[in-house]
């Protein structure tokens, strides 16, 4: 059974038909890239996903789950980054995530184990005590990042990480992306320029106007 499983998924905001017929298949451990220029229908589609927002028509399947007859059961098995991720004033990289573990319902020793066991993976350790208002945008990413992994997630959904990194961060990105999938997690990821993901994914998807264009392996589409 595929991790993630799209079907016929179709999003209508009035006349206008932002997501249309979109399918496609999620591995364990399968990177998978979700290209188009801005306005092509991926934000939706993330959303969908991460039980953010209900289809028109079609479903999205996470471990067997619909996203709109058991979100319940979807949630704690999605990491979910979207496009535009805050910070908070006055509040450090442990306080951050030691707040979304909670949110998790995370408690007590588990979740200080879990917080530190994000931290160390991430890379976040030094900046533990650091404002997450202070630091650079890639480190804010890798915040984000480390929110996203709190609840040990099987599938991640990330719309457009790397917009706005300079190149030292989206390769340091990309290595944490491919430590992810060597860990079994399956990962879907947005962006607008296909080279980008041309050396991370293992298969991909082209949407344009709400439309697939094309989907499969990445050395068939490139």
């Amino acid at each position: 059974m595929s991790v993630l499983e799209v079907q016929g998924l179709t999003r209508l905001f009035g006349d206008l038909v932002a997501v249309d017929g979109v399918s496609f298949k999620i591995e364990k451990g399968s990177i998978f890239g979700f290209i188009g220029p801005n306005g092509a229908g991926k934000t939706t589609t993330m959303r969908i996903v991460a039980t953010l927002d209900l289809p028109s028509t079609g479903d999205a399947l996470v471990e067997g789950y619909s996203v709109s007859d058991h979100p319940d059961k979807v949630r704690p098995l999605l990491g979910f980054m979207p496009d535009r991720y805050g910070t908070y004033d006055d509040t450090t990289v442990g306080e951050f995530l030691d707040f979304f573990a909670r949110a998790y319902g995370l408690k007590g020793a588990a979740r200080t184990r879990r917080v530190e066991a994000v931290m160390e993976f991430s890379g976040l350790g030094p900046l533990r005590d650091r404002l997450t208002t202070s630091l650079s945008k890639g480190m804010q990413q890798r915040v984000a990042m480390g929110r996203a992994l709190l609840n040990d997630p099987h599938l991640l959904v990330l719309d457009e990480p790397a917009d706005g990194l300079d190149p030292r961060a989206r390769i340091e990105l990309r290595e944490l992306l491919k430590a992810l999938a060597a860990q079994g997690k399956a990962i879907l990821i947005s962006s607008h320029i296909l080279t980008e993901l041309s050396e991370l994914c293992d298969a991909c998807a082209i949407i344009e106007r709400g439309r697939l264009l094309a989907a499969g392996p990445i050395a068939e589409i490139l």
